[in-house]
């Protein structure tokens, strides 16, 4: 039955699966002041993503957050690039939840914050994580990945932004 909903709904909302994200970093040093606000780059939407968004549509509750993101990871994994069979992180080492969320038009925008505290390393990889996503390194579903290649120091803060839009 739930083949059945999910072929479904693809068919009635093909735009889902033209889902695009593209993700940044805003790293603000709290010792000079200094903020800086790198690129912007494209990532990718794991199937597990695009299934969760289904879910939501169909109203298939089998979690409490059902299609929801609510929690973005680092991790220090790098030996793989992002795959859409991905369900989780190579080496998750910090998460936290959203800190902002908001949809203007076709475009959703997510915010995670990590301390001066928090997620402090050699950044390699990064995801969003939902349904029954937890604090807990490992837990949800992940709804995308991407790589990046950022050092986090106790000196700074980081922000790291998406945007989910319809393509």
């Amino acid at each position: 039955m739930k083949r059945l909903i999910q072929n479904t709904l693809m068919r009635i909302f093909p735009e889902l699966f033209g889902l695009k994200g593209r993700v940044r970093v805003i790293e603000h040093n709290v010792i000079t002041g200094q903020t800086i606000v790198h690129p912007w780059k494209d990532n990718l939407i794991v199937t597990a993503g695009k299934v969760m968004a289904l879910r939501r549509l169909g109203g298939i509750g089998l979690y409490a957050n059902e299609g929801q993101i609510t929690y973005g990871a680092v991790g220090t994994g790098n030996t793989t690039l992002p795959d859409a069979a991905d369900t989780a992180m190579e080496t998750e080492l910090d998460r936290a939840p959203i800190s902002y969320q908001q949809v203007v038009g076709t475009i959703l925008t997510l915010r995670v914050f990590f301390s001066t505290s928090q997620a402090n390393g050699t950044l390699k990889e990064f995801a969003w994580f939902g349904e029954a996503a937890t604090a807990a390194a490992g837990s949800g579903t992940m709804f995308n990945r991407i790589n990046i290649d950022y050092t986090k120091t106790s000196a700074v803060t980081y922000t790291i932004e998406q945007e989910i839009s319809i393509a």
